[in-house]
């Protein structure tokens, strides 16, 4: 296999007259914007996407020396540092596309417990592990910098006392920035909304998880190779937790798209789940992503499957399905494409 490249950030320095606004433009190296890409003020942790013609613009800042890291799937961070001294001032930041074909590649890398921060990885996988971290990395700041509410609706089976099933249905309305952080081997919380035995929800997990520090210090990840769909193809990488995590908590499969990098679907499945309830055999959850904007990402369905074992010898296996489908969304303020970062 040939050898291939890791993502590094490059480095430029800008000077600029003191009180100055800073306005920008992200272009690629054929010139051409990029929007929605990432721009972030490392002293303040400020951040934004850019616009559709790929600008922004920096407002609020104090006069002194700052550093913006500018990113987009599919090519090499940058960082750019500016000095505010007064007057206007626009700069142009250039993005190189990542230098590395992984079209081609359809081996499998090592099988290996890698740590996600772990450079001696095969350079493959580093490479598709930094895009998979973009991704969790934009879903983090769509949520969180530009909450919407989302209606879902919901269809899922509930046993009956005459030991059948009962299809049920329901809308469901959420906000996107009250979800709560991953916290390893503490998926399943206590439901303040619900009695008991049912008190018990598992949080499903998103891409926002799998960029968190704490997911990616209590999981091994391995690149599974390109993975044939119906109408693509998608790189494949496999997570699980590490074996000192004991609790309930969850692995599986990320698919980003071989063109763009975009994160198409993900699969988890939950570890040690008679620990949650004797009787639960498997708990899956498939999540299908929807792109609102080029490269910005949303929850578009879900599909969650228990299968539970009855009670006595011989006991039958029950299936339990739950489907969620997003009906709508609506941002409660800016949206991607507002180009304006306030400090």
């Amino acid at each position: 296999m040939s050898r291939r490249w890791i993502h590094v950030a490059a480095f430029f320095a800008v000077t600029l007259p003191a009180g100055a606004q800073v306005t920008g433009v992200v272009v690629g190296s054929n010139g051409i914007p990029l929007p929605y890409s990432t721009v972030t003020v490392i002293e303040t942790g400020a951040s934004r996407f850019t616009g559709q013609n790929g600008d922004f613009v920096i407002a609020g800042l104090s006069p002194g020396a700052y550093h913006l890291r500018v990113k987009q799937l599919g090519f090499v961070a940058q960082d750019t540092a500016i000095v505010l001294r007064g007057g206007p001032q626009q700069i142009r930041v250039t993005l190189q596309p990542s230098p590395f074909k992984l079209s081609t590649v359809t081996v499998r890398a090592t099988k290996g417990c890698i740590a996600a921060n772990d450079r001696r990885g095969a350079a493959d996988f580093q490479t598709i592990l930094a895009e998979l971290q973009n991704n969790a990395e934009r879903e983090r700041l769509l949520v969180k910098s530009y909450p919407f509410e989302y209606r879902i609706a919901r269809t899922f089976d509930t046993p009956t006392l005459a030991d059948a099933m009962r299809r049920e249905y329901d809308t469901a309305s959420f906000r996107s920035d009250t979800r709560p952080p991953y916290l390893p081997g503490q998926l399943i919380r206590d439901d303040p909304s619900a009695h008991p035995p049912n008190s018990k929800q598992m949080t499903i997990p998103v891409l926002e998880d799998l960029g968190d520090p704490a997911f990616l210090q209590s999981h091994c990840f391995s690149y599974e190779g390109i993975a044939r769909e119906k109408s693509s193809a998608t790189y494949r990488i496999d997570f699980r937790p590490v074996s000192s995590l004991r609790k309930p908590d969850i692995e599986g499969s990320v698919f980003l798209d071989t063109a763009s990098f975009v994160v198409r679907r993900a699969e988890f499945h939950l570890t040690r789940p008679e620990q949650f309830n004797l009787a639960l055999r498997e708990l899956q959850v498939t999540t299908n992503y929807r792109e609102i904007f080029p490269g910005v990402t949303v929850v578009g369905d879900v599909v969650s499957i228990q299968m539970l074992k009855g009670s006595g010898v011989g006991g039958r296996v029950t299936r339990l399905t739950e489907k969620q489908r997003l009906l709508d969304f609506q941002f409660l303020g800016a949206k991607p494409g507002e180009a304006t970062i306030k400090q």
